[in-house]
């Protein structure tokens, strides 16, 4: 089975809108959260983020329900898919009440492994795939 990570996310005054409920961009930066926590142990502390870097192919965001200020949120984080040089993140926003989990967005994101010294595309480490792989 996947590894799933699973962060608490506290959402801020700022993150709500006129409507009163999560603006739909900040969804990009709760799912960011939950990928750092995910790859922090597939890349590890000393990784050279210049020479073995990723970037974003694509954000994609499907709306379920409005999250709101005082809402407790939870976001999931998973690979589902491993490639040549990109590889998908697959996220789940939740709000938490007592034991349920109600689902109120998902997402996916195409990471890009890329090699900012020389501004192109790399294949995946093979260190990286293996653990992505372990992960899928």
């Amino acid at each position: 089975m996947a590894r799933t990570v699973t962060i608490p996310v506290q959402v801020r005054f700022g993150d709500v809108d006129m409507a009163r409920h999560v603006h739909n961009a900040v969804y990009l930066s709760y799912f960011e959260l939950a990928r750092m926590a995910f790859l922090a142990p597939v890349f590890g502390p000393d990784h050279d983020w210049t020479a073995e870097g990723l970037i974003i192919g694509r954000n994609e965001v499907d709306y379920r329900r409005p999250v709101r200020l005082r809402d407790l949120v939870e976001v999931d984080c998973r690979c589902v898919r491993v490639g040549g040089k990109s590889f998908d993140l697959a996220y789940a926003v939740h709000v938490v009440e007592g034991a349920a989990r109600t689902l109120c967005a998902e997402g996916r994101s195409v990471m890009v492994c890329f090699d900012h010294r020389n501004n192109a595309t790399i294949p995946i480490p093979e260190r990286i795939r293996k653990a992505l792989e372990a992960d899928a």
